[in-house]
């Protein structure tokens, strides 16, 4: 199998992923060391947001140069999870920063819970694609989906950072929880937009065609 220009950009940045928790996980360990704790997060952080930018890239190349594969279709949403779900697992275990200068004591709680729930959203959401690729239909993807992917790519990354200043905490703590709702309301909305995936398969395959006509 021949993997495409799109496809390696997606398998380089999956692998990306595996420095940018460890140089995190050293910067948390050596708190005490300002400097290599300084040096070692902005790292991290610049890792983190090079894997969510290259979202966008290997996406249009491959629409672009119309080489979309099976392969990327499966290895391009994993990619974009793996990273954002490590990520926040690692942040809310290290509480660095999360209580926003004393402020807010429970935020880490509030970002676990909001965590959770978001990770049920997309495990939901790959059910309800994979019942829709087994009747052959295609779903179009949805703009608030869309928008839910760029608050929490940059609130993750902002959280990453919330160690730094009080200010990125809350700038970070305010945006993921936009994505949070953006994310309940995006599922929401997809899954009623394209209900008929539920229908029998004559009744989906009309309505695909008549979404398709619109």
């Amino acid at each position: 199998m021949k993997l495409t220009l799109a496809t390696k950009i997606t398998i380089l940045r999956i692998l990306l992923i595996i420095p940018t928790i460890i140089v995190f996980i050293i910067a948390e360990s050596f708190k005490s060391q300002y400097t290599v704790y300084l040096s070692c997060l902005i790292v991290s952080a610049a890792l983190f947001a090079i894997c969510c930018s290259t979202d966008f890239v290997d996406g249009h190349i491959a629409r672009k140069t119309g080489t979309v594969s099976d392969l990327g279709k499966l290895l391009d949403p994993l990619a974009d999870k793996v990273v954002i779900v490590i990520m926040l697992f690692l942040i809310v275990l290290y509480q660095d920063g999360l209580t926003l200068g004393g402020v807010y004591l429970h935020n880490g709680v509030v970002i676990a819970l909001l965590s959770g729930l978001i990770l049920s959203r997309e495990l939901l959401i790959s059910v309800f694609r994979s019942i829709a690729a087994r009747k052959n239909l295609v779903l179009a993807a949805d703009i608030y989906g869309k928008i839910k992917t760029v608050f929490l790519d940059v609130s993750v990354n902002a959280l990453m950072l919330a160690g730094l200043h009080v200010v990125i905490g809350w700038i970070g703590t305010v945006l993921f929880y936009i994505g949070a709702v953006l994310a309940v309301f995006s599922g929401i909305r997809y899954i009623y937009k394209n209900k008929h995936v539920f229908s029998d398969d004559g009744a989906a395959e009309q309505s695909a065609a008549e979404n398709k006509n619109l």
